[in-house]
């Protein structure tokens, strides 16, 4: 063998090599809530100085109710007035999901208050107000004309305005 061939072999090889794809893996990126900026607060609302933990039970209690509510014209009423994409929501699901469309809710894990402050109501009681984070698990069950009966499982992250009286 030729010095000449040795070297473009030992060439080709280191080349093959370089660009021989390497093992990698691709995962999501999940931001882990934190509470953030400060909230703006209504006026007449004060800021607790410590958090109070909403209880789980009552952040799985309001889930199952706006559960309940999709798919209907009283999720309107349940979305706040700045929802990102609210619009496009009730646009969607009224336009593209089947009305015989149900979410239901396996789970509800995670559940963190995020900000809290205390505002007088209308009646002038005085009401703890929280922004709470929970990972809902859900699952949409439908009966799709050309499938048959389906059922779409997912996880998200959804953030409550939980009003309570004040202690």
């Amino acid at each position: 063998m030729s010095a000449r061939f040795r070297l473009a072999a030992s060439t080709l090889a280191a080349l093959l090599a370089a660009s021989a794809p390497r093992a990698q893996e691709v995962r999501q990126l999940d931001r882990i809530p934190t509470p953030g900026p400060a909230m703006a607060l209504p006026p007449g609302a004060r800021a607790v100085a410590t958090l109070r933990p909403v209880p789980p039970a009552l952040v799985e209690a309001a889930v199952k109710r706006l559960a309940a509510s999709w798919n209907t014209p009283a999720l309107a009423a349940r979305l706040a007035p700045n929802f990102y994409g609210r619009d496009q929501l009730l646009d969607t699901l009224q336009a593209r999901v089947p009305r015989n469309a149900v979410l239901r809710v396996l789970g509800v894990q995670g559940v963190q208050t995020l900000e809290q402050y205390v505002q007088a109501e209308a009646a002038g009681q005085a009401v703890l107000v929280s922004r709470v984070s929970a990972t809902v698990h859900t699952q949409v069950e439908l009966n799709d004309p050309a499938s048959g009966f389906q059922r779409l499982e997912g996880t998200n992250e959804i953030v409550l305005l939980v009003t309570e009286p004040a202690p």
